[in-house]
């Protein structure tokens, strides 16, 4: 009976160049990744990997619709095609060509009304099966260098519905290409299909010409409320104050870099609207 050396000693000369094909396990390539469009971020994630799926997720005026158009932005600056898939018809074109997205790049899909979308349980499943077909053929059809799919106004409910296979068949058509595939929504629901999650949260509301006996400067700016732990209230700015942006925290929660969520790492970073660069 010959020993283990000898057989391992026979198995490779058998096998000879084939070897390293077969047995020998060969570590993925870390992906390309492209800007967010905002450098904190940048740093804080790598960039947004090709060939992957990531997730912005947070609530309401968390800033998770800047930073997709900051995402979209980037994009058409680099004279890629994208698609936008939008669930609840709130895209606003003037807004994102403020934000630099070039709409000549951007295919806009209008799946639904906002309306519809909360009202009736049945007609958000169903038009969250619209938005998931159109996705699919997007994404099967390829020549987008990002895809964006925006569920940040579909109940969680609804979203969270949505089977883990459709996350899978994205993450597999996807994975062979150059296109970033974003999803933007509440909660994160694709789970282990997700190569990225970043975690959004407002921390202060920032504006001017306010009179505030609470107010505090921050870069030229008067802070109208700040929260460290918790979303300041809707109603936080008054009728008096001009909105020019908000601090935000965004927290990574799964990375491609590692396996194991990312709890701790996070990074503060502004976003500001389009008349106060004016």
């Amino acid at each position: 009976m010959p020993s283990p050396a000898a057989l391992r000693a026979r198995v490779e000369s058998a096998l000879g160049e084939r070897l390293s094909s077969t047995l020998l396990l060969r570590e993925k390539a870390a992906p390309l990744t492209v800007s967010t469009g905002v450098p904190a971020l940048d740093a804080l994630t790598g960039g947004l990997p090709r060939g992957a799926l990531s997730e912005i997720i947070g609530p309401a005026s968390s800033g998770r619709t800047g930073v997709m158009l900051a995402a979209l932005a980037g994009a058409t600056r680099r004279e890629e095609a994208c698609a936008l898939v939008d669930a609840s018809d709130n895209f606003d074109p003037a807004s994102a060509a403020a934000a630099g997205v070039d709409l000549d790049r951007l295919l806009w899909v209008r799946c639904g009304e906002r309306s519809s979308l909360q009202k009736d349980r049945r007609v958000a499943l169903g038009r969250l099966e619209q938005v998931l077909k159109v996705t699919d053929l997007l994404l099967q059809g390829g020549g987008f260098g990002m895809v964006a799919l925006d569920l940040g106004d579909v109940p969680p409910g609804s979203v969270r519905r949505v089977p883990l296979t459709s996350w899978f068949r994205f993450r597999r058509a996807v994975e062979p290409t150059a296109t970033v595939l974003l999803v933007v929504e509440r909660e994160p629901c694709a789970r282990t299909c997700a190569s990225l999650v970043m975690r959004l949260q407002r921390t202060a509301v920032c504006a001017r010409n306010a009179v505030s006996a609470s107010e505090t400067e921050f870069h030229g700016w008067k802070v109208l409320s700040r929260a460290d732990s918790a979303i300041p209230p809707v109603n936080a700015v008054g009728h008096g104050a001009l909105l020019h942006g908000m601090q935000l925290r965004a927290e990574v929660v799964r990375s491609w870099t590692q396996r194991r969520p990312m709890h701790s790492v996070g990074a503060d970073f502004e976003l500001r609207t389009a008349w106060d660069f004016a």
